[in-house]
């Protein structure tokens, strides 16, 4: 109580003008450390929400390939299922049998098949037939037929105008189908 009644005898004793200078001075340190804080507030607000944005693009991120996990898992049961159900499956034999069935044997010039590993547990068995003399007709048959047959897929196709004969083409024609690798003597 008795610093109260000297501060306020000590503001009695000041002058107007002095009184005035300590309540300017008084009221702009406090302008300045509202300043201050609003300052930090803001600042950290703004670090803050560009934190949130990065948080959110990297849950976007991650949603993104969770998804293709799934889709994989998804893709990896149709293609098990798929190869369960034809264990002796071979490509070669697969596309002798269409292309008799089409009447194209004839305009085979070659049909080479190889195997690509890959990782995981399949490899892929590619076949590549060279057909000369063909009409697109007899091309999109062929075409469709190899879409049909889920266990096989077009890998590439390449069309060129025929010399032997007009109004036909030459086509190479590259399929392939997964296989289930074979079993190490390791494992």
């Amino acid at each position: 109580m008795e610093l109260l009644d000297k501060l306020q005898a000590y503001l009695n004793a000041l002058d107007q003008k002095r009184f005035n200078q300590y309540i300017i001075g008084m009221l702009s340190i406090i302008a300045l450390l509202m300043g201050l804080l609003m300052f930090q507030y803001y600042r950290k607000m703004r670090s803050l929400r560009a934190a949130a944005i990065t948080i959110n693009e990297l849950r976007e991120e991650e949603r993104t390939i969770l998804n293709q996990a799934q889709k994989i898992k998804k893709d990896q049961k149709e293609i098990d299922a798929i190869l369960a159900q034809e264990k002796n499956f071979k490509i070669a034999g697969y596309f002798e049998d269409l292309i008799g069935k089409l009447g194209l044997a004839q305009k085979k010039s070659s049909v080479e098949v190889s195997t690509a590993p890959q990782e995981g547990k399949y490899q892929e068995s590619i076949l590549q037939a060279k057909f000369t003399s063909i009409t697109m007709k007899e091309l999109t048959e062929l075409l469709q037929e190899v879409e049909l047959n889920k266990r096989v897929f077009i890998k590439e196709l390449d069309m060129t105008p025929s010399k032997k004969q007009p109004n036909s083409i030459d086509v190479t024609l590259i399929i392939a189908t997964l296989e289930p690798k074979p079993k190490e003597a390791g494992e």
